[in-house]
């Protein structure tokens, strides 16, 4: 197997609340292999959407990050997205991290800049939130392929982000091109924004219960939609999702999360064919889809 893409180790996010310090992530590591999807399934507050933004370089609030290490590697160089982390978190003697928000905010501005784009982007669940609302889809898609490919003139990007729409699916591209994202429906902005995020030609691809709010047929369609052109690209993928079947569809290997942490490791192949011992959760998963839930642990 080669070198993983992506590695994140003992991950750690803690926030301060009216009750207390609480840790919402507790110690979680995963990698992920170059051209392949890594499914992350979970309920809602699991932790899985947080683990994933501290690899964005996104997490909100404070203290944050707190400790873990998160390793990216491209063309044979290694980015350790957490290594300015030490240098702006004190522990007290209670033993609770601080965290110099505004120093912690620049590094990360300025480390993951190079990095948003080319080497990593997402697709969340709400496409309307993300898609500027006072730009055509055809304007901040034609900045994508821009930005992958500077050396092209304007015709040629235009066409380039036709053909993206095209290979999203979306019927009359042009209509599109020159669209607002309130002049389309939920499912046609998720494409769209799949294509926005694919034309910027990044290494890894992180997909954030993109279908969440999609009527049952478009669900399928996007899912299948990220299935041929993963296929097609040889992109990485993190495909998170509380649907197993999504999950099973897309991915190779397979991380399950309750509370913070992971309670099991599998392969796609494994989970849809009952094969092995399964924790409590996992099983209760794959009992509500109706699938074999395996030998209990």
């Amino acid at each position: 197997m080669s070198e993983p893409m992506l590695t994140v180790r003992d991950l750690v996010i803690e926030f301060d609340t009216q009750a207390g310090r609480r840790r919402v992530v507790d110690g979680v590591s995963f990698s992920v292999q170059p051209g392949e999807v890594l499914g992350i399934l979970g309920e809602s507050g699991s932790g899985k959407t947080l683990s994933t933004l501290a690899v964005l370089g996104l997490i909100p609030g404070r203290p944050g990050v707190v400790s873990g290490e998160i390793e990216l590697t491209l063309d044979g160089v290694r980015h350790k997205l957490l290594e300015t982390l030490p240098a702006v978190v004190t522990r007290s003697a209670q033993g609770e991290y601080r965290k110099d928000d505004r120093r912690w905010g620049r590094m990360v501005n300025r480390q993951m800049r190079p990095l948003w784009g080319r080497a990593m982007t997402a697709v969340f669940q709400n496409p309307k939130q993300s898609l500027d609302p006072l730009m055509t889809i055809g304007a901040q898609l034609d900045e994508s392929v821009r930005l992958a490919h500077p050396e092209l003139a304007r015709p040629d990007v235009r066409a380039r982000s036709l053909d993206w729409l095209s290979r999203v699916k979306l019927h009359n591209p042009p209509r599109v091109h020159a669209s607002y994202a309130h002049e389309l429906s939920g499912g046609m902005c998720q494409r769209a924004m799949i294509a926005i995020a694919l034309a910027r030609e990044p290494r890894l691809l992180v997909a954030d219960e993109p279908t969440t709010g999609l009527d049952t047929t478009v669900r399928q369609e996007i899912v299948e939609l990220f299935h041929e052109l993963l296929a097609a690209e040889r992109r990485a993928m993190m495909y998170i999702s509380h649907d197993i079947r999504e999950v099973l569809f897309l991915a190779r290997e397979v991380i399950v999360m309750r509370a913070g942490k992971i309670v099991e490791v599998a392969t796609a192949d494994d989970l849809r064919t009952g094969t092995g011992v399964r924790h409590p959760y996992t099983r209760t998963l794959l009992q509500a889809a109706d699938l074999p839930v395996g030998e209990a642990a």
